[in-house]
Protein backbone atom coordinates (compact mmCIF):
# COMPACT_ATOMS: atom_id res chain seq x y z
CA UNK A 1 0.00 0.00 0.00
CA UNK A 2 1.37 3.53 -0.94
CA UNK A 3 0.07 5.67 2.13
CA UNK A 4 0.38 9.27 1.79
CA UNK A 5 -0.35 12.01 4.57
CA UNK A 6 -2.23 14.61 3.10
CA UNK A 7 -2.02 16.78 6.32
CA UNK A 8 -0.71 15.63 10.12
CA UNK A 9 -2.44 18.72 11.61
CA UNK A 10 -4.99 19.15 14.35
CA UNK A 11 -7.84 21.46 14.27
CA UNK A 12 -6.82 24.47 13.66
CA UNK A 13 -3.66 23.73 11.41
CA UNK A 14 -0.39 25.14 11.91
CA UNK A 15 0.38 27.84 11.81
CA UNK A 16 -3.32 28.77 13.34
CA UNK A 17 -5.28 30.97 12.41
CA UNK A 18 -5.31 33.51 15.22
CA UNK A 19 -2.40 32.31 16.99
CA UNK A 20 1.48 34.24 18.03
CA UNK A 21 2.73 31.20 19.90
CA UNK A 22 6.65 30.45 19.51
CA UNK A 23 5.24 27.51 17.25
CA UNK A 24 2.66 29.07 14.84
CA UNK A 25 5.87 32.13 14.69
CA UNK A 26 8.28 29.89 13.03
CA UNK A 27 6.48 27.88 11.66
CA UNK A 28 5.08 30.74 9.26
CA UNK A 29 8.51 31.87 9.06
CA UNK A 30 10.19 28.17 8.28
CA UNK A 31 7.29 27.34 6.08
CA UNK A 32 8.30 23.55 4.52
CA UNK A 33 7.33 20.82 7.30
CA UNK A 34 6.38 22.89 9.76
CA UNK A 35 2.96 23.86 8.06
CA UNK A 36 0.57 21.63 8.75
CA UNK A 37 -2.87 21.19 7.40
CA UNK A 38 -5.75 19.52 8.51
CA UNK A 39 -5.68 15.73 9.03
CA UNK A 40 -6.41 13.16 5.98
CA UNK A 41 -4.82 10.35 4.41
CA UNK A 42 -4.84 8.60 0.88
CA UNK A 43 -4.06 5.19 0.19
CA UNK A 44 -3.00 4.06 -3.48
CA UNK A 45 -4.82 7.02 -5.17
CA UNK A 46 -8.01 5.50 -4.27
CA UNK A 47 -8.95 5.40 -0.75
CA UNK A 48 -9.38 8.03 1.44
CA UNK A 49 -9.48 8.95 5.31
CA UNK A 50 -11.31 12.17 6.50
CA UNK A 51 -12.05 15.14 3.84
CA UNK A 52 -11.69 18.26 5.58
CA UNK A 53 -11.67 21.97 4.64
CA UNK A 54 -7.98 21.73 3.84
CA UNK A 55 -8.75 18.97 0.67
CA UNK A 56 -8.41 21.63 -2.21
CA UNK A 57 -5.32 22.95 -0.62
CA UNK A 58 -3.99 19.44 -0.21
CA UNK A 59 -4.91 18.61 -3.71
CA UNK A 60 -2.06 21.34 -5.27
CA UNK A 61 -0.21 20.59 -3.13
CA UNK A 62 0.36 17.31 -3.89
CA UNK A 63 -0.63 17.05 -7.35
CA UNK A 64 -3.76 14.95 -6.79
CA UNK A 65 -6.59 13.43 -8.96
CA UNK A 66 -9.29 13.53 -7.06
CA UNK A 67 -11.24 11.77 -9.46
CA UNK A 68 -9.77 8.95 -8.55
CA UNK A 69 -11.14 8.40 -5.23
CA UNK A 70 -13.59 6.06 -4.92
CA UNK A 71 -13.79 5.08 -1.31
CA UNK A 72 -13.53 7.87 1.43
CA UNK A 73 -13.85 6.47 5.09
CA UNK A 74 -14.65 9.03 8.13
CA UNK A 75 -12.87 8.60 11.32
CA UNK A 76 -15.85 11.31 12.62
CA UNK A 77 -17.46 14.44 11.49
CA UNK A 78 -15.61 17.51 13.47
CA UNK A 79 -14.91 19.81 10.92
CA UNK A 80 -11.19 19.55 10.70
CA UNK A 81 -12.18 15.69 9.35
CA UNK A 82 -15.13 16.30 7.28
CA UNK A 83 -16.57 19.52 5.78
CA UNK A 84 -19.95 18.42 3.67
CA UNK A 85 -20.32 21.02 1.10
CA UNK A 86 -16.55 19.72 -0.52
CA UNK A 87 -18.87 17.08 -2.18
CA UNK A 88 -20.91 19.52 -3.77
CA UNK A 89 -18.36 20.25 -6.44
CA UNK A 90 -19.11 16.39 -7.79
CA UNK A 91 -22.07 18.19 -9.07
CA UNK A 92 -22.07 18.22 -13.22
CA UNK A 93 -22.46 21.58 -12.71
CA UNK A 94 -19.01 22.24 -11.63
CA UNK A 95 -17.51 19.62 -14.04
CA UNK A 96 -16.74 20.90 -17.59
CA UNK A 97 -15.23 17.43 -18.75
CA UNK A 98 -15.51 13.70 -17.71
CA UNK A 99 -17.49 11.41 -15.69
CA UNK A 100 -16.70 10.82 -12.25
CA UNK A 101 -17.18 6.89 -10.86
CA UNK A 102 -18.90 6.62 -7.93
CA UNK A 103 -17.58 7.75 -4.97
CA UNK A 104 -18.51 4.66 -1.38
CA UNK A 105 -18.39 6.53 1.75
CA UNK A 106 -18.33 5.02 4.49
CA UNK A 107 -19.01 6.73 8.26
CA UNK A 108 -20.41 6.82 11.73
CA UNK A 109 -24.41 8.32 12.57
CA UNK A 110 -23.08 11.68 12.78
CA UNK A 111 -21.43 11.55 9.54
CA UNK A 112 -24.89 10.43 7.68
CA UNK A 113 -26.74 13.75 9.66
CA UNK A 114 -24.24 16.30 8.40
CA UNK A 115 -24.57 14.26 4.49
CA UNK A 116 -28.46 14.77 4.91
CA UNK A 117 -28.08 18.54 6.25
CA UNK A 118 -26.60 19.22 2.69
CA UNK A 119 -30.61 17.23 1.61
CA UNK A 120 -32.13 20.41 3.60
CA UNK A 121 -29.76 23.03 2.49
CA UNK A 122 -30.40 22.28 -0.98
CA UNK A 123 -33.61 21.47 -0.74
CA UNK A 124 -33.63 17.98 -2.64
CA UNK A 125 -34.05 14.52 -1.32
CA UNK A 126 -31.39 12.12 0.33
CA UNK A 127 -31.45 10.10 -3.07
CA UNK A 128 -31.51 12.53 -5.78
CA UNK A 129 -28.64 14.40 -3.62
CA UNK A 130 -26.58 10.86 -3.94
CA UNK A 131 -27.43 10.63 -7.58
CA UNK A 132 -26.27 14.14 -8.51
CA UNK A 133 -22.66 13.97 -6.70
CA UNK A 134 -22.29 10.17 -7.69
CA UNK A 135 -22.23 9.19 -4.42
CA UNK A 136 -23.73 6.31 -1.56
CA UNK A 137 -22.95 6.20 1.83
CA UNK A 138 -22.70 3.26 4.26
CA UNK A 139 -23.24 3.88 7.83
CA UNK A 140 -20.53 1.75 9.78
CA UNK A 141 -20.25 0.21 13.37
CA UNK A 142 -17.16 -1.13 15.60
CA UNK A 143 -15.78 -3.92 15.52
CA UNK A 144 -17.89 -4.86 12.20
CA UNK A 145 -15.44 -4.95 9.03
CA UNK A 146 -16.32 -4.22 5.64
CA UNK A 147 -14.87 -4.24 2.13
CA UNK A 148 -14.09 -1.91 -0.30
CA UNK A 149 -12.84 -2.94 -3.26
CA UNK A 150 -9.10 -4.97 -2.86
CA UNK A 151 -9.38 -3.48 1.00
CA UNK A 152 -10.88 -4.95 4.01
CA UNK A 153 -11.28 -2.03 6.68
CA UNK A 154 -11.98 -2.77 10.45
CA UNK A 155 -13.43 0.06 12.39
CA UNK A 156 -12.35 0.45 16.14
CA UNK A 157 -13.75 2.60 18.60
CA UNK A 158 -11.39 5.46 19.28
CA UNK A 159 -11.59 8.04 22.70
CA UNK A 160 -12.63 10.83 21.53
CA UNK A 161 -16.28 12.98 21.15
CA UNK A 162 -18.66 10.93 23.16
CA UNK A 163 -21.23 12.87 21.59
CA UNK A 164 -21.01 10.15 18.85
CA UNK A 165 -18.92 7.47 17.79
CA UNK A 166 -15.77 8.13 16.67
CA UNK A 167 -13.48 5.17 14.69
CA UNK A 168 -10.24 4.65 14.00
CA UNK A 169 -9.61 1.49 11.24
CA UNK A 170 -7.59 -1.38 10.82
CA UNK A 171 -6.66 -1.32 6.89
CA UNK A 172 -5.64 -4.72 5.31
CA UNK A 173 -5.03 -5.68 1.79
CA UNK A 174 -2.29 -8.17 0.05
CA UNK A 175 -1.24 -9.28 3.70
CA UNK A 176 -0.37 -5.90 5.29
CA UNK A 177 -2.26 -4.39 7.64
CA UNK A 178 -2.35 -0.05 8.67
CA UNK A 179 -3.86 1.22 11.63
CA UNK A 180 -5.59 4.61 11.14
CA UNK A 181 -5.43 5.91 14.39
CA UNK A 182 -6.60 9.83 15.11
CA UNK A 183 -8.50 11.26 16.75
CA UNK A 184 -7.90 9.54 20.09
CA UNK A 185 -6.99 8.53 23.03
CA UNK A 186 -6.05 5.38 25.19
CA UNK A 187 -8.40 3.10 23.74
CA UNK A 188 -10.88 1.27 25.79
CA UNK A 189 -11.28 -2.64 26.52
CA UNK A 190 -12.85 -4.26 24.10
CA UNK A 191 -10.78 -1.82 21.23
CA UNK A 192 -7.77 -3.05 22.65
CA UNK A 193 -9.03 -6.91 22.87
CA UNK A 194 -10.26 -6.25 18.81
CA UNK A 195 -6.29 -5.12 17.98
CA UNK A 196 -4.77 -7.67 19.48
CA UNK A 197 -6.17 -10.27 16.82
CA UNK A 198 -4.36 -7.92 14.11
CA UNK A 199 -0.61 -8.10 13.50
CA UNK A 200 -0.04 -4.13 11.92
CA UNK A 201 3.01 -3.18 9.55
CA UNK A 202 2.27 0.88 10.17
CA UNK A 203 0.46 2.50 12.75
CA UNK A 204 -0.94 6.06 12.21
CA UNK A 205 -1.12 7.63 15.78
CA UNK A 206 -2.81 11.00 17.48
CA UNK A 207 -0.05 12.77 18.69
CA UNK A 208 -1.83 16.22 19.34
CA UNK A 209 -0.64 17.14 22.77
CA UNK A 210 3.04 16.95 22.10
CA UNK A 211 4.85 17.09 25.49
CA UNK A 212 1.96 17.27 27.39
CA UNK A 213 -0.09 14.13 28.54
CA UNK A 214 -3.26 13.61 27.52
CA UNK A 215 -4.97 10.24 26.79
CA UNK A 216 -8.75 10.88 27.33
CA UNK A 217 -9.56 12.88 23.85
CA UNK A 218 -6.18 12.90 22.09
CA UNK A 219 -2.86 12.07 23.02
CA UNK A 220 1.18 13.32 23.45
CA UNK A 221 4.14 11.98 23.18
CA UNK A 222 4.41 10.06 26.65
CA UNK A 223 0.60 8.94 26.01
CA UNK A 224 2.07 7.14 22.57
CA UNK A 225 4.91 5.31 24.41
CA UNK A 226 2.45 3.81 26.55
CA UNK A 227 0.33 2.57 23.55
CA UNK A 228 3.60 1.01 21.90
CA UNK A 229 4.52 -0.58 24.38
CA UNK A 230 0.66 -1.85 25.33
CA UNK A 231 1.09 -2.89 21.41
CA UNK A 232 4.15 -4.31 21.63
CA UNK A 233 3.05 -6.81 24.64
CA UNK A 234 -0.63 -7.82 22.96
CA UNK A 235 1.80 -8.82 20.23
CA UNK A 236 -0.10 -6.38 17.62
CA UNK A 237 3.07 -4.50 16.29
CA UNK A 238 6.19 -6.23 15.60
CA UNK A 239 10.31 -5.41 15.20
CA UNK A 240 9.54 -3.82 11.63
CA UNK A 241 6.25 -2.13 12.29
CA UNK A 242 6.61 1.54 11.62
CA UNK A 243 5.18 3.65 14.44
CA UNK A 244 4.11 7.33 13.03
CA UNK A 245 2.98 10.25 15.25
CA UNK A 246 0.65 12.31 13.26
CA UNK A 247 -2.25 15.47 14.30
CA UNK A 248 -0.34 17.46 15.44
CA UNK A 249 -0.88 20.57 17.38
CA UNK A 250 0.67 23.88 17.95
CA UNK A 251 -0.30 23.18 21.83
CA UNK A 252 2.28 19.88 21.68
CA UNK A 253 4.21 22.67 22.34
CA UNK A 254 7.24 21.65 19.38
CA UNK A 255 8.47 22.30 15.83
CA UNK A 256 8.72 19.72 13.00
CA UNK A 257 12.24 19.12 13.72
CA UNK A 258 11.72 19.11 17.82
CA UNK A 259 9.07 16.28 17.24
CA UNK A 260 12.00 14.08 14.99
CA UNK A 261 14.39 14.34 17.97
CA UNK A 262 12.24 13.34 20.22
CA UNK A 263 10.32 10.23 17.61
CA UNK A 264 14.12 9.54 16.54
CA UNK A 265 15.27 8.35 20.12
CA UNK A 266 12.19 6.31 20.40
CA UNK A 267 12.64 4.42 17.21
CA UNK A 268 9.54 6.58 16.27
CA UNK A 269 8.43 8.79 12.87
CA UNK A 270 7.76 12.05 12.93
CA UNK A 271 4.71 12.91 9.93
CA UNK A 272 4.80 15.81 7.94
CA UNK A 273 2.42 17.17 4.81
CA UNK A 274 3.09 14.88 2.16
CA UNK A 275 4.78 12.17 3.56
CA UNK A 276 4.86 8.63 1.55
CA UNK A 277 4.97 5.17 3.56
CA UNK A 278 4.82 2.47 1.44
CA UNK A 279 3.41 -0.58 3.81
Amino acid sequence: MRVQLLGTGAAEGIPAFYCRCRVCAEAARRGGTDVRTRSSVLVDGTLKFDNGPDTYAQKLAHDLDLTEVTTLVFTHAHEDHFTPTELIWRAKDFIQAGDLPMLHIFGNGAVREHIESLCARYQIRRGELCENLRLDFTEIEPYTPFAAGSYSIHPIRATHDPKQVPLNFVLEADGRALLVGFDTGWYCDETWEYLSDHRLDCVLMDCTTGEHLDGTNHMGFQDNLRVRNEMKLRGIIHAGTRYVLTHISHGGGWLHEELVARAEKEGMIAAYDGMVIEV
